[in-house]
């Protein structure tokens, strides 16, 4: 029986993100991955979902390569007992058409999918075929009627330009929750979610859950690799981030997550009512899984600590 990510979305949801294999996996690598996923899903009893991104490169043309296994086909290979909600994502820019998307929408509300995050393509230079975030959202919702518990799920990228004009237009076309990129920096994460705060409560709008977004990092080419997804890494915060010293590898990286997510849940409080906040746990690299699974478990005594860390931000 799985529990409805949903119902989470108000009381501060912890979500998974695994990426699924390659699509040149073995079966013996995939059924390997599918037993880790579930054995952690397993183990962390405080896990509200499973965040699934579809993981695509476009070319000059914008035209995608799609390298690794579809979330709905992964999310099938992870079966209907799993224990929470698998969330699928999909490249709205790439789909077919409107009509394949909605296509699409149908297919996965009747194969029992309730949660999705909807992303856009990567150009405002290409003219994708399919719908954009704000049209897939409205598409979704048509087609959700009489699913309640159907949650919605967008991107936000926070040092985008009027990031939150788009924050508030997704919301109004009937977005849920956010994920963020993957943070290691308070700004400008923080001055997002106080305007977006701001907004919703000058519009009686109710903002949607924002999950932060944070990845352990084991070396410095975990660091290159976030950096080149569009990370932002500050000099001092790399400093901290691999050195270090005579802890276990990847622990500074959690520190620091843990230290990020106090400042940010202070931001997100200054409006009233409050920007509801979450954490999305990014694997990003297999090597990394059980270090994710490390941050998701400790969460629970960063949501419900008195007061901040000292740490560096």
């Amino acid at each position: 029986m799985r529990r409805a990510f949903r119902k989470s979305l108000s009381a501060t949801p912890l979500v998974l993100e695994i990426v699924p294999p390659s699509r040149r996996a073995s079966e013996k690598a995939i059924s390997a991955l599918v037993d880790r996923v579930r054995d952690a899903v397993r183990t962390l009893g405080n896990l509200d979902g499973l965040n699934l991104p579809q993981v695509l490169e476009e070319n000059h043309q914008g035209q995608p390569f799609l390298r690794n296994l579809d979330p709905r086909d992964f999310a099938e290979r992870l079966g209907d007992d799993l224990g929470v909600d698998p969330i699928v994502n999909n490249v709205v820019a790439h789909a077919p058409s409107r009509d394949g998307f909605r296509r699409w929408v149908k297919e996965s509300l009747e194969d029992g999918l309730r949660s999705f995050v909807l992303v856009g393509g990567t150009s405002s230079r290409v003219r994708y075929p399919g719908p954009s975030v704000l049209e897939a959202n409205q598409i979704l919702r048509a087609a959700a009627k009489g699913h309640p518990d159907v949650a919605l799920g967008n991107i936000t990228i926070p040092d985008r330009e009027n990031e939150v004009d788009r924050l508030v237009e997704k919301t109004q076309a009937g977005c849920d929750f956010f994920t963020t990129q993957v943070l290691f920096e308070a700004e400008p994460m923080a001055t997002v979610l106080r305007a977006y705060g701001k907004r919703c409560a000058a519009m009686g709008l109710k903002p949607a859950t924002v999950l932060l977004s944070f990845a352990p990092v084991s070396d410095y080419q975990d660091l290159e690799f976030l950096a080149w997804l569009g990370a932002s890494v500050t000099p001092r915060t790399e400093e901290a981030l691999v050195a270090n010293g005579e802890a276990a590898p990847g622990r500074s990286s959690i520190d620091v997550a843990r230290t990020l997510w106090s400042h940010l849940h202070a931001a997100a409080a200054t409006s009233r009512p409050a920007v509801p906040l979450g954490v999305n746990v990014e694997e990003v690299s297999l090597h990394n899984f059980d270090l994710a699974v490390q941050i998701a478990r400790e969460f629970p005594a960063w949501r419900d600590a008195k007061s901040p860390p000292a740490a560096h931000v």
